[in-house]
């Protein structure tokens, strides 16, 4: 199959790194292009896209009204010729006026507005929780197909325990996105620990970018987290790969949240994972060994539970406490599995082909939607 993935950016975010590791993961018996249609994409997320991988860019300013980069978009597709456009975004189906090929679109997120979901051929949710959200609000078709890491790139922690005075190194990796990501009860439950508790020998490393980053500096500063907090700025998937497994400890404490590819990734290194009891990585703990929950929005109840992993490492109890983090490589939440659910979708659409008349291009059609 020639398989095309469309995203409007290619920044930081689970959905752009979802996208990368299934390219990587249908190149080896697919035509697979991606393409990025807006001018906003980091380069160091490319590292470790397989060359077989063809790369577009498009470079269409945000919001533009222009046509021009539109034009490109349909006459790059009627040159390629996919079967299958795959889209990460809700609106990008307005963008497709030629194409022949069979739409699909993965909902990465709850709360999604769904006013184009039925322009496409098919919808995909990354879990339960973003099902159940958009059967809420539409009477459409949606299958699950939980997103997936490649599992044996990571390197593995298998060592749970501390020395006396060694320090318990904590992680939270995704974009710095408070009101979501709830990254300041992370911080709460931290103070909570150092100044009630009197829990000093620890480190908790920030790892991302994004605009709440001034907020979470000066909460650090006032709640004197100084000399424990660092906010280590964007890390290419390869660096995750090769070093979350140096942590002891993955926190994930979403507000609200789709999925959490984050929680995979630590579970991937092998790493006992804490997160919010709601939505996406609640739906990964329950169904897996590794993983504690806390109350959402709840400091209290996360240090709580940060003190029972922190003393299970003391005592080399982490395993007796939440299991061994263990995924296999094609097994649940794995890169194979979910390419293979994907490949399954793809053809069960290419067999239910019918081929729709191609429109004439109309530069007056392809005004901003995105």
């Amino acid at each position: 199959m020639h398989i095309v993935h469309c995203l409007f950016t290619l920044r930081t975010g689970g959905a752009q790194i979802l996208t990368l590791n299934l390219l990587n993961e249908l190149v080896d018996g697919h035509d697979v292009s991606l393409i990025v249609v807006n001018d906003q994409y980091m380069s160091s997320l490319l590292v470790g896209l397989d060359h077989r991988v063809q790369v577009y860019f498009l470079e269409r300013q945000e919001g533009s009204r222009n046509p021009l980069p539109i034009l490109r978009l349909n006459w790059l597709l009627h040159q390629l010729k996919p079967d299958i456009v795959h889209c990460h975004e809700r609106k990008m189906v307005q963008l497709l006026k030629t194409s022949r090929a069979k739409t699909v679109y993965t909902v990465h997120d709850v709360r999604i507005p769904a006013d184009t979901f039925a322009s496409y051929d098919a919808l995909v949710a990354i879990s339960e929780a973003v099902a159940d959200d958009v059967r809420q609000r539409t009477d459409l078709p949606i299958r699950v197909i939980h997103n997936g890491v490649p599992i044996q790139r990571f390197s593995r922690r298998t060592q749970y325990s501390l020395g006396p005075d060694e320090p318990i190194r904590i992680v939270q990796t995704g974009r710095l996105m408070h009101e979501k990501k709830g990254q300041h009860i992370l911080l709460e439950a931290l103070s909570l620990l150092v100044h009630q508790h009197g829990e000093t020998r620890l480190q908790l490393d920030f790892i991302g970018e994004g605009d709440s980053l001034t907020y979470l500096n000066e909460l650090t500063r006032s709640l004197r987290l100084d000399s424990y907090v660092r906010f280590r700025g964007h890390r290419d998937w390869t660096w995750l790969q090769a070093n979350l497994s140096t942590y002891h400890l993955l926190v994930q404490p979403s507000i609200y949240e789709g999925f959490g590819l984050t929680v995979v990734e630590g579970l991937a290194a092998g790493l006992p994972v804490l997160v919010s009891d709601a939505g996406g990585p609640a739906e990964i703990v329950r169904s897996l060994a590794g993983g504690l929950l806390f109350t959402t929005e709840d400091a209290g109840s996360c240090v709580d539970a940060l003190l029972r992993l922190i003393r299970a490492y003391r005592t080399q109890t982490v395993t007796d406490l939440v299991g061994v983090p263990a995924l296999t490589n094609d097994g649940a939440y794995s890169i194979r599995a979910m390419a293979n659910q994907y490949v399954d979708l793809y053809q069960q659409l290419l067999t239910n082909r019918t081929a729709p008349p191609a429109e004439a291009l109309d530069p007056s059609t392809y005004f901003s939607p995105a």
